[in-house]
């Protein structure tokens, strides 16, 4: 059993959201509005038409993550189990586990009686107009076929649950199994996967509407502040060489991100920009009998640029060797194998593979502002120690070794070299 942390009285523990950014509704009161709303949350005049506009509304504008992420806490599962069982209809929950993976959420799979599903405990930075965001693009790719896991409805229609604040989300649990690098048909299927989820999601688009990249943007001055932050708070637990080799890495990495801000930043014009998928890699992705049965992990899927879904997807699938989390690796056989397939089902502008050796410098970097970040909102509330800052000088050196590494051997994609 884990211990409680802060708890919110019983009649006040959990909130439905109402599926817009109004938002929420006391549990308490059954979720149902007195404006003529039916279970679903719809109007009972609307039409499904509407409804589908409604839903393609919300995707015309991603919500980017704010802040950085709390430390994890104590989840009081005696709680927030039949909290969450009295909000759903889904009978009683009568089993559950924590999954193996997840650094920022937490998950279960658990057994209830109208069949196996996935609960996910977002973190902090996730809000109503995210969770909205993510329902509306599963929504979406649902309707054509795509295998994302359908988002579990409440008893009252709303799509996630507030409990002390935090949203939680059902989802049904999919079939199949792990990904395996070693199978080359399978591959084949993730690359075919990535291509048909960039076709559905094209449409999404709107014609000469172009939406700035929140990542690029924080590779600009507020990023940079955040690094430069980060680094004086561990430097100043470290001994003198080493602070002063860290707060070179930075200025390395700082240099390094300005430039890209403006040099990318320029070229956003000529390049493709979509809600891409945020985090397809191995983790994300369920394989049975050699066909990709599902697609996980939309809890970071933007308006983007399309090129950072490719980097990460090549970093996943195409590495050659066992540090590829260092940014070395990159099998050139099995990137073109990736890039013949994806294009049996989605265009890939020549502007875009242009751009990729910059772009998997800025993926790199978006990283590094977003672990400064996520240091700067843990150090406010428990002050890091010795060991942190160790840490922390070590994945500065491995990112600023990972661009120089970049910089001097740009990875330039293309299916025949």
């Amino acid at each position: 059993m884990t211990e409680p942390s802060v708890r919110a009285a019983a009649s006040d523990l959990a909130f439905l959201t109402t599926g817009s950014t109004d938002g929420v509704l006391p549990a308490m009161d059954g979720g149902i509005s007195d404006g003529g709303m039916s279970d679903s949350g719809i109007s009972d005049g609307g039409d499904q038409a509407a409804v589908q506009a409604d839903r393609l509304l919300v995707l015309r504008s991603s919500v980017p993550r704010q802040g950085g992420r709390l430390p994890v806490t104590a989840v009081d599962e005696s709680a927030l189990f039949p909290a969450l069982e009295e909000a759903y209809g889904l009978g009683r929950w009568r089993a559950w586990r924590r999954t193996d993976h997840g650094s920022s959420n937490l998950s279960w799979f658990v057994r209830t009686d109208a069949g196996d599903v996935v609960l996910r405990r977002s973190h902090n930075l996730k809000t109503v107009a995210g969770a909205e965001f993510e329902c509306a693009l599963i929504d979406h790719l649902r309707g054509h076929g795509y295998p994302a896991p359908p988002v579990e409805r409440t008893r009252d229609g709303s799509i996630s649950v507030q409990v002390e604040g935090i949203l939680h989300m059902v989802t049904r649990l999919m079939p199949g199994r792990a990904y395996d690098p070693g199978d080359a048909a399978q591959l084949v299927e993730v690359a075919r996967g990535l291509g048909r989820y960039h076709a559905i999601v094209s449409e999404l688009s709107m014609p000469g509407y172009r939406e700035r990249s929140s990542g690029l943007a924080t590779l600009g001055q507020v990023g940079q502040e955040k690094l430069y932050a980060a680094v004086e708070v561990m430097a100043s637990l470290l001994d003198a060489d080493a602070g002063a080799a860290l707060r070179e890495d930075a200025r390395y990495l700082a240099d390094r991100m300005e430039q890209l801000n403006v040099g990318l930043g320029g070229r956003q014009k000529d390049l493709t920009s979509m809600v891409i998928h945020g985090s397809y890699g191995q983790s994300a992705v369920l394989m049975d009998e050699g066909r990709l049965s599902a697609v996980l992990d939309f809890d970071r899927s933007a308006q983007e640029l399309l090129g950072l879904d490719l980097a990460y997807a090549l970093r996943s699938f195409c590495f050659n060797g066992p540090i590829r989390r260092a940014g070395f690796g990159l099998d050139p056989d099995r990137c073109r194998t990736f890039l013949h397939h994806y294009r049996s089902h989605a265009p890939l502008a020549e502007s875009d593979l242009a751009a990729m050796p910059d772009v998997f410098q800025a993926q790199r970097l978006m990283v590094v502002v977003k672990k400064c970040e996520n240091l700067l909102t843990k150090q406010a509330l428990i002050p890091r120690q010795t060991q942190d800052a160790a840490k922390f000088a070590r994945i500065m050196d491995r990112e600023a070794s990972c661009i120089r590494l970049l910089m001097d051997n740009p990875f330039t994609i293309t299916e025949d070299a």
